[in-house]
C-alpha cells in the first residue's frame, strides 16, 4: 500500500483526537448564519448583514411589515437580488397563527411574494410544536402545512425552500417530510439553551442543515460556547444576537465575530453528485465542498451504509469502505480499505480521479463510479488536514444516490 501520511503522523493525531474526544463533546456539524430579519432588504441593517456574504451567511428572511405588505417595491427587489447574486438565500416571511390563520390568505402572501421578487422559498412563521393537533381547516396541522408547503413547490423551479418555526424543540420528527429546515430553537438566555432544550436523538439522524436555531440574549462572552453547542445539537443554521429582545432588528454587537467564527470552518456546504459519462463505465462521481483552510481532504465513503463495519475512528459518524484523497497540491488518489476498524491499511485503486478548484475556496474532486464495484448508495463525510495530516475539521455525514443520475444533493433536494 501506498499512501502519503506517515503511520507515525496519524497514530499521534488519532490519539490526540481520542483525548479530544474524551475530554470534550463532538461537534461534528458544520454551522451557516440565517438571519430571520424584521428589518426591510435594503436598509442599514438588512444591508449589515449581508456584507458578511456567503461564507456567513447563508439564508436571510425578507420580512416585510410582519408579512402584510402585498405591494412591490423596487428597493426591496434590488436588495433581495443583490444577496441572491452574493450567493445567499432569500426567503419570503409568512405567518401562519399556529395553524390558525386561514390558508387562503396565507396562499396570497405566498403568491405576493412571488409574483413581486425572485425568492428562494418561504419561511413559515408561527407553526405549533404538535403536527398532529386539530387544526380548523384540516383534521390536523400536519395536513394544514402540508398543503401550504405543497403550494410553494407549485412555484417556479429552485425557489421552493420552506423553513418551518415552531421555535422549540418537538420528541418527533414529524414536520421533516414537510419542510426543508425545521427552527427547533428560538429563545433568549444561554443558559435556558444549556437547561431547557431537549436534544432528541431523532434530531441527529438528519443532516445539519435542516435545522436552525436561534439564540438571543446571549452575551458576547458566551458567543462561542454557544455556537459550539449548537454545532453538537445538530443546528446547521444559527442565529445570536446580543439583545434578548431586538436581535431581529438591530446587527448583534459581536457580528463581525459571529461572522468570521462561521467563515473559518475547514469544511462548509458540502454536496456531491453521479452522473453518466458517455466514455466511462458507470459514469463519474463528484464532491464538491467549500474550505477555508486545510491542505489534505480525506474522503471517507460509507458504500454498505453500516456504520459499524469498515474503517473507523474518533472524528467519523461512519464506517468507510473507501477513501479518496486530494490535496491542495498533488495528485488524487482512492483507496479500498483493506484492514479492519481501527488499523490503518488502505490499497490503492485505478479510479481516473482528479481534484479541481472552480472558484477560490471551493475544492471539486472527481472519479470514475466503477471504482467503488457496483455500490447504488453511500455516505460520506469529509476530513479536512493541515499539511502535517493534523485533524483540523470533520464535515457532518451526507448520503448520495449513485443511480440517481444528476442527483446533487444540498439545500433544495432533500427527499421530501
Amino acid at each position: 500500500m501506498s499512501m502519503q501520511q506517515p503511520r507515525s503522523r496519524y497514530w499521534l493525531a488519532l490519539f490526540t483526537a481520542l483525548i479530544a474526544a474524551i475530554l470534550t463533546p463532538a461537534a461534528r456539524a458544520q454551522t451557516r448564519l440565517a438571519v430571520p430579519s424584521y428589518q426591510p432588504p435594503g436598509g442599514t441593517v438588512w444591508n449589515g448583514w449581508a456584507a458578511s456574504g456567503p461564507a456567513s451567511v447563508g439564508i436571510m428572511v425578507a420580512n416585510l411589515t410582519n408579512g402584510d405588505d402585498q405591494n412591490y417595491h423596487e428597493w426591496v427587489s434590488n436588495a433581495i437580488d443583490k444577496a441572491r447574486l452574493k450567493g445567499v438565500y432569500v426567503l419570503g416571511y409568512v405567518y401562519t397563527s399556529y395553524g390558525t390563520r386561514d390558508p387562503k390568505l396565507v396562499r396570497a402572501s405566498i403568491d405576493a411574494l412571488y409574483q413581486n421578487y425572485l425568492i428562494d422559498g418561504i419561511f413559515f412563521d408561527e407553526a405549533p410544536t404538535d403536527c398532529n393537533v386539530a387544526n380548523t381547516y384540516q383534521p390536523t396541522s400536519f395536513l394544514y402545512y402540508q398543503e401550504l408547503t405543497n403550494y410553494v413547490r407549485q412555484k417556479q423551479a429552485g425557489a421552493r425552500l420552506t423553513v418551518l418555526n415552531p421555535g422549540t424543540y418537538s420528541p418527533s420528527d414529524c414536520w421533516m417530510s414537510i419542510t426543508n429546515i425545521l427552527m427547533n430553537w428560538e429563545n433568549a438566555g444561554l443558559s435556558t439553551y444549556q437547561t431547557g432544550y431537549v436534544d432528541y436523538p431523532w434530531v441527529h439522524q438528519y443532516p445539519a442543515e435542516r435545522f436552525w436555531h436561534v439564540l438571543l440574549g446571549v452575551a458576547p462572552s458566551d458567543l462561542n460556547t454557544a455556537l459550539s453547542l449548537a454545532k453538537s445539537r445538530n443546528a446547521g443554521w444559527v442565529y445570536l444576537s446580543d439583545s434578548a429582545n431586538n436581535g431581529y432588528n438591530q446587527l448583534p454587537v459581536y457580528w463581525s465575530a459571529e461572522s468570521t467564527a462561521i467563515a473559518q470552518q475547514g469544511v462548509q456546504a458540502p454536496y456531491a453528485t453521479s452522473w453518466p459519462d458517455s466514455s466511462v463505465a458507470n459514469g463519474r462521481v463528484s464532491f464538491r465542498w467549500r474550505a477555508i483552510n486545510g491542505a489534505v481532504w480525506q474522503i471517507f465513503l460509507d458504500t454498505d451504509q453500516n456504520a459499524q463495519t469498515g474503517y473507523r475512528h474518533a472524528n467519523l459518524a461512519l464506517g468507510a469502505e473507501y477513501m479518496v484523497q486530494a490535496a491542495s497540491t498533488g495528485p488524487t488518489h482512492v483507496y479500498r480499505y483493506t484492514g479492519s476498524g481501527t488499523d490503518w491499511s488502505w490499497t490503492e485503486i485505478a479510479a481516473n480521479a482528479q481534484t479541481a478548484f472552480p472558484d477560490p475556496g471551493t475544492n471539486l474532486v472527481m472519479f470514475d463510479r466503477a471504482a467503488l464495484s457496483g455500490a447504488t448508495s453511500l455516505n460520506y463525510q469529509i476530513e479536512s488536514l493541515d499539511a502535517s495530516y493534523n485533524l483540523l475539521y470533520p464535515s457532518y455525514v451526507l448520503p448520495l444516490s449513485l443511480t440517481n443520475t444528476g442527483f446533487v444533493y444540498d439545500l433544495l433536494n432533500h427527499p421530501q
